[in-house]
């Protein structure tokens, strides 16, 4: 059952996928108040973690499988994203394998010339006793969606788990927090920021009827 869900109905983001979905945010208004799904544990197929406890952030897209919420930042073209899904991998539960396939991961979602690697880094992590590897990108989008005729870099700056799924070692969880802005506006403490939100993760058993 599990091998039939992992085929039909899991789906892993992308990094052009995240990149669209921040440059998308780029005029739009700040809600009033928080969504009112986002005052408690976002539950997953599979998975659960904590939102920011912060107004601002809304659900841009959600099924059972994969969900992302995203909040404007206070400055023109800021924007931060939370993505989470699950993804099928081939028994990476070794540290050293698992942290291998999240580097060559990250390398090929930042592909040149479009992007260039400023900062990148991937150390192994154990959260709610599930083997993960953390990742932090900081890369410069030399063609990025900023709604206007300006041509300019923007920094995409990641910070992700993959986790083995405790109860079905061909399964990881990828979580990863994204902020895009312009260089000047850099946030620097948003790995430490990113890191506190992605160590909420817990981990359920998988709801085979549930569908991408």
């Amino acid at each position: 059952m599990h091998t039939r869900l992992v085929r039909s109905g899991l789906f892993s983001f992308s990094t052009l996928l995240t990149v669209v979905l921040l440059g998308a945010l780029t005029g739009c208004s700040i809600p009033g108040s928080p969504d009112p799904e986002l005052s408690e544990r976002l539950e997953q197929n599979g998975y659960s973690f904590m939102p920011p406890a912060e107004t601002g952030w809304f659900i841009t897209q959600r099924s059972a499988n994969q969900v992302a919420i995203a909040k404007l930042g206070k400055v023109e073209g800021q924007t931060y994203l939370i993505e989470g899904a699950p993804m099928a991998v081939n028994e990476l539960n070794e540290p050293s394998r698992l942290t291998d396939f999240v580097k060559q991961r990250d390398r090929r979602n930042f592909p040149g010339p479009r992007f260039r690697l400023r900062e990148h880094e991937v150390s192994q992590i154990r959260i709610a006793g599930a083997q993960c590897a953390l990742s932090q990108v900081v890369a410069e989008d030399r063609d990025p969606e900023t709604g206007t005729n300006v041509v300019t870099a923007m920094l995409i700056e990641t910070v992700g788990t993959v986790c083995i799924h405790p109860t079905n070692t061909n399964v990881a969880i990828t979580l990863t927090l994204s902020h895009r802005s312009f260089p000047e506006d850099q946030d620097r403490a948003f790995k430490a920021y990113a890191q506190s939100l992605l160590e909420t993760q817990q981990f359920s058993p998988f709801n085979n009827q549930a569908t991408n």
